[in-house]
């Protein structure tokens, strides 16, 4: 379990206190949370700290108190990144790199409270978007910071990027169609940095690439997005990572991606490698 800091423990400690006599974890509500954090914040930033470190121990601390009293469900891991978000907006500068931490402190939070991590991340990376948009940050910044952020999160409690590139999808996806955002930049964009991490790390990018993709395909149904086309983004971005790595991987990722994925045609409109029939997939 990670070890809170003097923000996280301050931050569970309340919210505890203030939710505890219902028992009900719906209680920690947006506006719960975001004034617990921003009443703690004030005073830590009188004796220093950075920011982000601080606003991913809040996070900590939120998810630590979920826990504590019946479990931190996906809403739960949503609405508490907003608030934190929210609050740091209230006594300082929010900035696009804070999402990172962000979403990094939701997912050891969710992994230490026994959240299933896959709805626990989607959550995280929904909540993170949606708080930076009521803060004023910029959509594209935020949507590569949040990814980044859900790939180093991931990877410090022993996750599979493979696991996690679905949820990373559908998150940002979600979150993009419910602020008005272009979705198709945003999903090609994210699965473009799911696959060239992979790549980075050894990780196998095909698998990578169709859990990305089967991650649009969720949440475009979901939203009312077009699915061919959201799932046509999600394969372009992988695609095109993969072939700047190598044109091996490039082939392979093409390969794993055009065909049927999870009841949807997928093509891919890229200017690498050839257009193939694929196969059926979900």
């Amino acid at each position: 379990m990670a070890i809170l800091g003097r923000i996280g423990t301050a931050v569970r400690d309340a919210l505890t206190g203030t939710v505890e006599g219902t028992g009900r974890v719906g209680n920690i509500a947006i506006d719960t949370v975001r004034d617990t954090t921003a009443n703690t914040l004030r005073s830590a930033r009188s004796v220093g700290g950075e920011l982000g470190a601080l606003a991913q121990d809040a996070v900590v601390g939120t998810l630590h108190a979920a826990g504590n009293i019946s479990g931190a469900a996906g809403s739960v891991v949503r609405d508490s990144v907003i608030g934190v978000v929210e609050g740091v907006g209230m006594v300082g500068t929010a900035t696009t790199t804070m999402l990172h931490d962000v979403v990094v402190g939701a997912i050891r939070g969710s992994s230490d409270a026994g959240a299933e991590l896959g709805s626990a991340t989607q959550q995280a990376v929904e909540g993170a978007l949606r708080g930076g948009a009521s803060v004023g940050l910029a959509a594209e910044e935020s949507v590569v910071q949040v990814t980044r952020g859900t790939i180093d999160g991931t990877r410090e409690i022993g996750g599979a990027l493979s696991d996690a590139a679905r949820a990373t999808v559908a998150g940002v996806v979600t979150a993009v169609a419910g602020t008005a955002g272009d979705v198709t930049a945003a999903t090609a964009a994210t699965t473009r940095q799911l696959v060239s991490s992979a790549a980075q790390t050894g990780e196998d990018v095909a698998q990578v690439a169709v859990s990305a993709v089967n991650g649009a395909i969720d949440a475009a149904r979901t939203t009312g997005e077009n699915v061919e086309q959201t799932a046509a983004a999600a394969a372009r971005g992988a695609v095109d990572a993969a072939y700047d790595v190598s044109d091996a991987a490039g082939d392979a990722v093409r390969n794993a991606v055009t065909g049927t994925i999870n009841g949807v045609r997928v093509t891919v409109d890229s200017a690498y490698g050839q257009t193939n029939n694929g196969s059926d997939r979900s």
